[in-house]
């Protein structure tokens, strides 16, 4: 019934989404980041409803630590699907996210992510890679916003998160903006666990830990901050688990 109810929420939202991607064009063209915040408003909603639809019993913690004037880069553990709509839901400022080619082919999905200037990722691609940096480099300085990341470059169901993908830091050194890592716990519970139905799950966390900023840092640092936000990363995942 969860997943049903999703699949025509999809199927509604994506008819109702059709004037407002016309509205969305003709604001974009005046006034993007008008046009961004509306959009990232709307997804919010969206979202947030689906995540209610689901039945999913969640905390979100940390949230203040997120420096609110500036654009930051978010890195975060990845374990599910659901983990786009928890953090759609919560962060605090404009974001864009990285996400994988295929889900700019989804419909409805992939039109509001074009307004959310969202980048995607050709993950057996070199070039694609390169290009993801170039272009959220760009977001951040030119446009303000955040960009979001999952370093993984993958779901990981384990409890051991894979290595971060180092190159996915160079945003971020370029930039010279703060790092602000994101952990999730259980979100698999949701999805992932039972495909292709969407289940009530418990204990799912969201939690924001504090920023790090690489101002200061000298360049050996900079080269392992992958390593260091791992660390991190893996040491909040652990201490949510254990309570």
């Amino acid at each position: 019934m969860r997943t049903i109810l999703i699949i025509l929420s999809l199927i509604i939202v994506t008819v109702l989404s059709i004037p407002l991607w016309l509205i969305e064009l003709i604001i974009q063209l005046f006034n993007p980041r008008l046009s961004h915040s509306i959009a990232q408003g709307i997804v919010t909603v969206v979202f947030k409803m689906w995540v209610w639809f689901s039945g999913t019993e969640y905390k979100v913690y940390g949230v203040e630590k997120v420096p609110k004037d500036e654009p930051v880069l978010y890195i975060a553990n990845h374990r599910s699907f659901f983990d786009i709509l928890i953090a759609y839901a919560y962060v605090p400022n404009l974001t864009s996210f990285v996400s994988k080619k295929s889900i700019g082919y989804i419909p409805c999905i992939g039109q509001w992510m074009y307004f959310l200037s969202c980048v995607f990722l050709d993950r057996d691609s070199i070039k694609s890679g390169m290009a993801m940096i170039k272009k959220t480099t760009s977001i951040i300085k030119d446009k303000g916003y955040s960009i979001y990341i999952a370093p993984e470059g993958k779901r990981n169901y384990s409890d051991e998160l894979l290595p971060f993908k180092e190159g996915s830091f160079r945003i971020a050194t370029i930039t010279n903006c703060k790092i602000v890592p994101i952990c999730y716990t259980n979100t698999e519970k949701i999805f992932e666990d039972h495909l292709p139905w969407v289940r009530k799950a418990k204990s799912v966390t969201m939690e924001f830990g504090d920023p790090i900023d690489i101002s200061d840092m000298d360049r050996s640092e900079k080269k392992h901050l992958g390593v260091k936000c791992r660390d991190i990363i893996q040491k909040m995942y652990d201490e949510r688990r254990a309570q």
